[in-house]
């Protein structure tokens, strides 16, 4: 194990370049209870976030991804009342073929996570759409062209999200 900060968490993105769809969850808890978001989870001690979003991907939709890609980390600074969050996670995504995507039926509630469902990626991206987290709404504009290095930051008050910043290249202190 090394010395090197670490971020506690895990995200992922599985998509399918050939008919723009990405595979979401609806999640039954918090946080972000009745929104969609990606998969992932926890970091686990010894666990890479490599290792860990292949676990959680694995726990939580039963498929087995080997080609996730690093798109940076996700850090966050969450203030609701007297309490303040600051946190983080890394970020990948995973390409399927379209054999892959129609072999795997949706909806589904694969695990006690939520419902996994395709989704078109123009509907994730709408603006109107209220039903996705909304920093998930604006990473995806840039998150296929990201690299490992990237940095996105988000800044939370009352529930509402009032900073959002991409820096490319600026993810300095959370190596994969």
């Amino acid at each position: 194990m090394t010395s090197e900060p670490r971020l506690k968490y895990t995200l992922g993105f599985i998509y399918c370049k050939e008919n723009n769809k990405v595979l979401l969850l609806n999640r039954t808890k918090a946080p972000w209870m009745g929104k969609w978001n990606g998969v992932g989870g926890k970091l686990e001690p010894l666990e890479t976030p490599l290792e860990c979003i292949q676990r959680e991907t694995l726990e939580e939709t039963g498929l087995s991804i080997s080609n996730y890609q690093g798109r940076g980390v996700l850090t966050w600074d969450v203030t609701n009342g007297d309490s303040t969050e600051i946190g983080g996670l890394y970020l990948f995504t995973a390409e399927v073929t379209l054999e892959q995507y129609h072999e795997y039926k949706t909806p589904l509630i694969f695990s006690r996570e939520g419902i996994l469902d395709w989704k078109d990626w123009a509907w994730a991206i709408h603006e109107d759409n209220l039903g996705i987290v909304d920093n998930i709404k604006l990473l995806f504009k840039s998150l296929l062209s990201s690299k490992e290095d990237d940095l996105y930051t988000v800044k939370y008050v009352d529930h509402s999200l009032v900073s959002w910043v991409h820096f490319p290249g600026r993810n300095l202190k959370y190596p994969f």
